[in-house]
């Protein structure tokens, strides 16, 4: 006989969308249980940078009158309307404007989630209605406030750690990147290894959790205070479904099939489609349609959520600008998940650097928000008739930033060199050749876009003329900060792949998360947030934590919703 568990919400998934319903759920009183198909904790958040975009957050307004910037809800919406274009949801965007700030103070005043306010340009702001001041970071958390939890929470990406430690925010990233060439960050620097090595001594590992881990790490110590189990390795098979209301799921644990009734509600949390090649093949454009996933996405997140969804009668919602949050991305000789795959976040922005096609010649401004970047990418393979791009730099480049997985001056790099991952040679044409690119375009390129770089211009593609491209550029370099010429040999490449941070398309919701089925009216019972829910902003990518941010706020109006239904009130949340 099948064993059968009876709760109040059934949460599937553990990022912070979904640990942030199962959280506001447990704290109305709700009996609430997390279920987890991995055998850790924290989903995409874990390993993400812990930013959230929330225009209009008490921290954005104190930092605004710090810094003499104004912002309001109609500026707000104004640059919005210029992010989505046609997809722009009113109804679920007043929603998120409206609610999002509710939910920074909700988890801080409630629950052990901290913010701080980031100056951080948008990731267009030159646009009308563009600003520097509504991302929020997560604060760092003690390891020791976590006590057996510590052994399910998901870790960093471990090529982005720096012998064993997590590099917490922007800044502290500024002082490692500079160490090799700056007295003053090398102190800095000497002082944080040091601790970490002082923890790893004496209590096994860091005690400091940074960036989305920090937030799931939070969420996590909030929700096991308050009683909620977390089932691992536990994959949700099929959700149940009586006449026209979600009532469960059929969840496996440990082998067998478990039926988990929700008295109130069943949350999908579960991470999106980014590892799921037939979707994929049906969703996405160009090039990445058939492409093997080249993600630092969990390879876990399948599309489950999704397809059990549709499997009830839910709809998907494909009409969006971009199927997915793209991002540049190289991996390893052998890479077979995600711990192969390197986020190009921030070395191509630098001066020094320049990305090319096999004809040798730029396909767009390396400096652009990644989200941008990428689709210029499918677009030039498609009219070029290209599968491959490189990010290319020179000596003093390479010395100063590092490339990918190759670490700054003076950590070795022979290991990339030897394994294939990264490609050396004394001059631009015999790096062509052993690339299989022009050797005659590619230098011309190089010479072309030196020339111009130390005057501080790109005519071809203005990169360095948005304030958020200087601001991903060296601050102590001129006379931009996003350009340099590459003029100092040897020169050195990796290979850039059309990859993504998660998924934009999914379940159609409503402004109250609810996931709408295919009638047009939502199904009673079943919610959705983060990746497994359709983009609220249409595809668009409007600044720093515009996936985590939607994904919270999203999971903080399910559980409202919930709550309102079960006739419960969410502390502080009204």
């Amino acid at each position: 006989m099948t064993q059968t568990e009876t709760c109040d919400v059934l949460v599937i998934g553990s990022g912070a969308g979904a640990l942030t319903s199962a959280v506001t759920c447990a704290k109305a009183g709700l009996k609430v249980l997390v279920t987890e198909k991995a055998g850790q904790f924290g989903g995409t958040t874990a390993t993400s940078g812990g930013v959230l975009w929330v225009p209009g957050s008490r921290h954005a307004k104190a930092l605004g009158a710090r810094l003499g910037v104004e912002d309001d809800g109609d500026l707000v919406r104004t640059y919005l309307r210029h992010e989505t274009g046609n997809c722009y949801d009113e109804a679920r965007i007043e929603a998120y404007l409206e609610h999002a700030p509710r939910m920074v103070e909700y988890l801080e005043d409630h629950t052990e989630v901290k913010f701080y306010p980031m100056e951080f340009p948008d990731y267009h702001p030159e646009a009308q209605g563009g600003s520097r001041i509504r991302s929020v970071g997560t604060m760092d958390y003690d390891a020791a406030k976590m006590g057996e939890l510590m052994k399910t929470l998901k870790g960093e990406l471990p090529q982005t750690l720096f012998l064993g430690l997590a590099i917490g925010s922007t800044l502290e990233m500024k002082q490692f990147l500079a160490a090799g060439r700056s007295p003053k960050a090398m102190a800095y620097v000497i002082r944080r290894m040091a601790r970490h090595f002082m923890d790893l001594a004496l209590k096994g590992s860091s005690q400091r959790i940074v960036r989305g881990r920090a937030l799931i790490a939070r969420l996590a110590r909030t929700a096991h205070d308050l009683g909620v189990p977390f089932w691992l390795n536990a994959p949700a098979e099929r959700l149940i479904r009586e006449g026209d209301r979600v009532v469960g799921a059929e969840i496996l644990r440990d082998g067998k099939p478990v039926r988990v009734l929700a008295r109130h509600a069943v949350v999908l949390g579960a991470g999106g489609f980014p590892r799921d090649k037939d979707r994929r093949a049906r969703q996405y454009p160009g090039h990445a349609r058939t492409m093997e996933p080249v993600t630092p996405a969990p390879v876990t997140n399948v599309g489950d959520g999704i397809r059990m969804a549709e499997e009830v009668g839910a709809q998907f919602n494909a009409e969006l600008l971009q199927p997915a949050a793209w991002l540049p991305t190289s991996r390893l000789p052998g890479a077979v998940d995600q711990n192969g795959v390197w986020p190009h976040l921030t070395d191509r922005n630098k001066p020094g650097f320049i990305m090319v096609l096999p004809d040798g010649r730029r396909f767009a401004n390396e400096s652009a928000p990644y989200h941008d970047l990428v689709p210029a990418m499918l677009d030039a393979f498609e009219s070029r008739g290209a599968d491959r791009a490189f990010l290319i730099g020179d000596d003093r480049a390479i010395r100063r930033w590092g490339m990918g997985f190759v670490r700054p001056f003076p950590i070795p790099k022979g290991r990339y060199l030897r394994n294939g991952y990264l490609t050396r040679a004394a001059t631009p044409e015999a790096l062509a050749r052993k690339l299989g690119i022009d050797p005659e375009a590619l230098a011309h390129t190089i010479r072309d876009f030196s020339r111009h770089a130390a005057e501080g211009r790109d005519p071809e593609f203005h990169r360095g003329e948005s304030a958020y491209d200087r601001y991903q550029g060296d601050e102590n370099h001129g006379p931009n900060p996003a350009l340099g010429p590459l003029d100092k040999g040897p020169y050195y490449a990796v290979r850039i792949y059309p990859g993504e941070i998660g998924t934009y398309k999914g379940l159609k919701t409503d402004e109250h998360s609810r996931v709408i089925g295919r009638g047009g009216r939502p199904i009673a019972g079943l919610y959705a947030a983060g990746n497994d829910q359709s983009n609220v902003f249409g595809g668009s990518y409007p600044g720093a934590g515009a996936t985590i941010g939607p994904a919270v706020t999203f999971g903080w109006i399910a559980a409202r919703d919930i709550t309102r239904q079960a006739g419960r009130e969410v502390p502080g949340g009204a």
